[in-house]
């Protein structure tokens, strides 16, 4: 019976850690993520335009470390949510997000690589 008793405490605390990041509030969002912060914080960008078309794409979510790398590497997530893609210039200075008008605010449609 012991044993039986220690996989499922074993098994109930596997599954407490797992929601752990979930529960941890709400979540930061950035019109374009450095990867500041907590790396283990999650940050979302909210949806792009697609390119030609007048939909967006999906929110995505990653975790801080995860969009550090992006950067370091000169990536980020394309519209889509699903390819990378390589960023022109200096990313980190001249990327940002732009509304249907193309002005600069919190909520971006889209993505303005100068």
């Amino acid at each position: 019976m012991k044993p039986f008793l220690a996989f499922a405490f074993l098994l109930v605390a596997a599954a407490a850690q797992a929601q752990a990041p979930s529960q941890s509030g709400a979540k930061a969002v950035s019109a374009f993520p450095t990867g500041e912060g907590d790396p283990d914080q999650f940050t979302c960008r909210p949806p792009q335009r697609l390119p030609e078309s007048r939909l967006l794409g999906p929110e995505v979510c990653k975790r801080n470390g995860e969009w550090a790398r992006y950067r370091r590497d000169g990536m980020d997530v394309a519209a889509d949510g699903v390819h990378d893609m390589k960023l022109k210039g200096n990313a980190t200075n001249t990327c940002r997000g732009t509304s249907a008008a193309g002005a600069t605010t919190g909520a971006a449609l889209g993505m303005r690589c100068d």
